[in-house]
């Protein structure tokens, strides 16, 4: 998936579907934002791997 220079939110992205989803666009070269409500250090360990795919994220929590 082709997602250079964009920056996305993936909501719910500390854990399952989302934390996969936020893996693959970042892979794509995306920004990614990663929100969380509760999963903190899961969503800090998702961030870590967007990063490691090469895109650039950050956790952010939100409800």
């Amino acid at each position: 998936m082709e997602c250079e220079g964009r920056t996305v939110i993936v909501t719910g992205a500390g854990t399952g579907v989302g934390a996969a989803a936020a893996q693959r666009l970042a892979g794509g070269g995306a920004n990614v934002v990663v929100n969380y409500s509760r999963s903190r250090d899961e969503a800090e360990a998702v961030a870590a791997a967007c990063r490691e795919a090469g895109g650039d994220a950050a956790a952010v929590q939100g409800d």
